[in-house]
């Protein structure tokens, strides 16, 4: 299963089918600390003054220095501004790391587009809430990221490991608890007491970080590229507008290597496969809820 760093450059990769965007890279051949405003690379005449990436962290190189080797950053001792640019965060780099000239997809834009891949997904993330019924108390609060409930099924009291289903119940979803309004389930069938209750319900998929497996996420493993798909159409959406601005008509026309709109258009056709794949897993997803009916007096 694919962590967030995985996704992360396997979404780079398949946004090389659909960008011309060569980037030039060298590696720094030093240990970098979170405020150095010097860095010591393989090839400075590969780097250009203007935003480097190096792991996730985006810096201002205000001049590259080809005779010495070195990327000198925007900023001062005290105020090292070319470090953790555009929001991103100033941390230390290992010697080795890969140093990125102008990158067209920032990691941490690529990231931010599969978490809001993620938590845009309307996608039924399947849980389970388990309690022991009493005898006596009928209301069971139920977990706040609860959507909707999907069926209740209670263990039978021999060795099968059966559980069945109990079909009367309601969601009440102004239940107060100690004063805070909650959703609990109101079961109007009892089990024995003792007897332990299961409750299928759904919910939304959570964020997950760097090195967190997309699973953490409640999301399942065949949701991979549907992820990668959802952040693809996010990305490419923001190159066209980037790229309006000629200064007259013959320029932009005798310039463009790509018509205009064609960014547009691939991102189109990306939400297209992302919607179909979504409404497929979807489908999936729904053949493992418990019970979609239940009975209320």
């Amino acid at each position: 299963m694919a962590t967030l760093n995985q996704l992360t450059e396997q979404t780079l990769g398949e946004m090389n089918g659909y960008v011309r965007n060569q980037e030039s890279v060298t590696i720094a051949l030093n240990v970098t600390d979170s405020d150095d405003l010097s860095i010591a690379v393989d090839d400075a005449s590969a780097i250009s003054k203007g935003i480097i990436e190096i792991d996730d962290e985006l810096l201002y190189v205000k001049k590259s220095i080809a005779a010495s080797g070195t990327l000198s950053i925007l900023g001062t001792t005290s105020n090292p501004v070319g470090r953790g640019w555009r929001g991103t965060t100033a941390t230390s780099h290992v010697s080795g790391s890969v140093v990125r000239n102008n990158p067209l997809f920032p990691r941490t834009q690529v990231q931010r587009a599969i978490l809001e891949t993620i938590k845009g997904m309307n996608f039924p993330v399947i849980a389970n809430e388990t309690f022991t019924f009493n005898g006596s108390d009928y209301s069971y609060v139920m977990p706040d990221a609860l959507v909707d409930v999907t069926g209740v099924s209670f263990e039978l009291p021999d060795s099968t490991g059966v559980w069945a289903l109990i079909k009367r119940w309601r969601l009440d979803t102004n239940y107060l608890d100690s004063g805070t309004t909650k959703q609990a389930l109101i079961l109007n069938e009892a089990p024995m007491p003792g007897a332990y209750v299961r409750v299928q319900y759904t919910k939304y998929p959570t964020v997950i970080t760097a090195n967190q497996e997309l699973t953490v996420s409640g999301l399942p493993a065949s949701c991979e590229d549907v992820v990668r798909l959802g952040a693809m159409y996010r990305l490419l959406s923001t190159v066209d507008p980037g790229k309006v601005i000629a200064t007259s008509v013959s320029a932009d026309v005798l310039d463009q290597p790509v018509s205009a709109g064609a960014s547009t258009t691939a991102a189109k056709y990306l939400f297209q496969l992302y919607s179909v794949r979504l409404a497929e897993e979807v489908a999936k997803q729904q053949a493992n809820f418990l019970n979609t009916i239940q009975y209320q007096r």
